[in-house]
């Protein structure tokens, strides 16, 4: 009798295993995964098949579009889109959820700026011209930190977190790419600054050193030169110049010409041209590239520097001789001291 309850309980033992395994485990997982993407605005969005971003308000419209070179601005000559605002833009599509229903009221939608006539309407097609995702920006939402949002053929307002119109309602100079250089800094193994009369070559030493070795050979200061490499690698624009006729912005023959070795093989050239006067900015150009840049004269500041400046013996020439300036001005100090002490002592 004891065995067959004991066999009965282990019986119910392991079908109450079996149960909490399958409905707690691989179930209650695969039930959650699609109560995700039940959640999820756009379930099936696949931001790599993305190849056309559309955004219109009723003061603008943008359009984006890949292209092998890139993302490129539609309707424009040539210019190129940040891929990190286009992957920005592709996220935030990804993540719109269902989680918070503001409304389900179409008479509401005017409200909340989500019709095609208020709000800012956004399609994105894959190569094929199909829909990826279709939806309607709002106004800023209660916390001013959330926004109202509505896809297309929906009667459902939603309250997405973060200031989503902000990622799409952008001008075209707002979405252009301002990157001049992005590589790494460390991998500059030779730097050129040559202007029309002058030309400097530093290079690295074995020892991670940099060292002049034209016009003249010395020591340079490791700092200085890093900071030309760190400033030269993570170069952005402020602005943009309106064409690319290089004559007009002094870049046919450059006031400066500045090349970066990385390594022992690639090469990256930056033009320094013509200096906006009202702005004190400087029109530049990455040779590589079709784009001519702006970028403000801090920043040349920090890439032009002059044999002086660079040599290591100049420093400390200079410091020792502010050291024996000091040392000249206290001591005045020290006989006045002195004299004021006999003068007491009489």
């Amino acid at each position: 009798m004891k065995v067959r309850t004991t066999v009965i309980l282990f019986g119910i033992f392991i079908i109450l295993f079996v149960f909490v395994y399958f409905f707690e485990g691989p179930l209650s997982k695969r039930d959650q995964r699609k109560d995700k993407e039940a959640t999820t605005l756009f379930p099936d969005f696949k931001k790599d098949k993305a190849t056309k971003i559309e955004a219109k308000s009723s003061t603008q419209e943008v359009s984006l579009e890949k292209k092998e070179e890139g993302w490129l601005i539609s309707n424009t000559d040539g210019f190129t889109a940040d891929p990190k605002l286009v992957t920005t833009a592709l996220d935030a599509v990804k993540k719109f959820t269902r989680d918070n229903i503001a409304s389900k009221n179409p008479e509401k939608q005017e409200l909340f700026e989500v019709t095609k006539k208020k709000g800012l309407e956004v399609k994105v097609s894959d190569v094929d011209e199909n829909i990826l995702a279709h939806f309607y920006i709002g106004k800023t939402g209660p916390d001013f930190f959330s926004t109202y949002l509505r896809k297309e053929g929906s009667e459902e307002v939603l309250l997405e977190g973060g200031y989503v119109k902000s990622t799409f309602d952008k001008s075209v100079e707002n979405w252009r790419d301002k990157t001049i250089f992005d590589f790494p800094a460390e991998t500059i193994s030779q730097l050129t600054l040559k202007t029309p009369e002058d030309e400097i070559v530093l290079k690295k030493d074995e020892n991670g050193d940099w060292q002049i070795t034209k016009p003249e050979k010395c020591k340079a200061q490791k700092e200085m030169v890093v900071n030309i490499g760190t400033t030269l690698a993570s170069l952005k624009a402020i602005g943009f110049a309106e064409d690319y006729n290089l004559e007009t912005y002094q870049l046919d023959i450059p006031q400066i010409k500045i090349t970066a070795i990385l390594g022992d093989k690639e090469e990256k050239q930056l033009l320094i041209g013509k200096k906006q006067e009202e702005q004190s900015q400087y029109y530049v150009k990455n040779q590589a590239k079709k784009t001519i840049f702006l970028i403000g004269k801090h920043q040349i500041d920090k890439i032009n520097k002059s044999l002086d400046d660079l040599k290591k013996e100049v420093k400390e020439e200079k410091e020792e001789k502010d050291k024996n300036a000091e040392g000249v001005k206290t001591e005045p100090h020290k006989e006045e001291i002195k004299d004021k002490k006999e003068d007491s002592n009489s």
